[in-house]
């Protein structure tokens, strides 16, 4: 009787995290294909760490701007929210941080991550394939998919004259 009930937790705790995963799953999907397309600057990282193995750090000009706001403000109390003005090009630009979804049709929000202690608004890495390093070597701004609840994707690197990288054919594809 007791290794039913356990078996029965067991499969009840797996289809719980089926469930959830799936869920994130299904959400993430969404945001790639339908979430609004932004390129956010990316600053500079220690030369000596841009290149470590099969990914690059990353850094991104807003973050600065949230390292000032987290210093004026309680550093445990920025609100969640970061407003961003898109331009004609599809650039991001740092607006205000905020607790309320923007309204205006030319900002969008975006949820704030937390890392290390400091705030963010991306990952801060890119991973790619081995040996396709110097295609990404370029990189001044980051591509995301940004979903009408603030979630963010960072799908793509570009260059200084936007132009995407790493979609040229690997060298074994030639």
């Amino acid at each position: 009787m007791m290794i039913r009930r356990h078996r029965a937790v067991l499969v009840l705790g797996w289809l719980v995290v089926m469930l959830v995963a799936g869920f994130a799953i299904v959400g993430h999907e969404r945001t790639l294909r339908e979430g609004e397309f932004v390129l956010l600057e990316l600053t500079p990282v220690d030369p000596r760490s841009l290149m470590q193995g099969d990914f690059m750090r990353l850094g991104y000009a807003i973050d600065r701007q949230l390292a000032t706001q987290q210093r004026q403000r309680d550093p445990e109390a920025l609100p969640p929210l970061v407003h961003i003005v898109v331009d004609e090009q599809r650039r991001g630009r740092f607006l205000q941080v905020a607790d309320w979804p923007a309204q205006e049709p030319e900002v969008l929000t975006l949820r704030l991550r937390r890392q290390s202690g400091q705030y963010s608004v991306g990952p801060d890495a890119f991973f790619f394939q081995e040996g396709t390093a110097e295609r990404y070597e370029p990189a001044r701004w980051g591509g995301f998919r940004v979903a009408a609840n603030g979630h963010a994707i960072l799908v793509s690197l570009h260059d200084e004259a936007l132009e995407k990288l790493g979609t040229d054919p690997l060298p074994s594809e030639k």
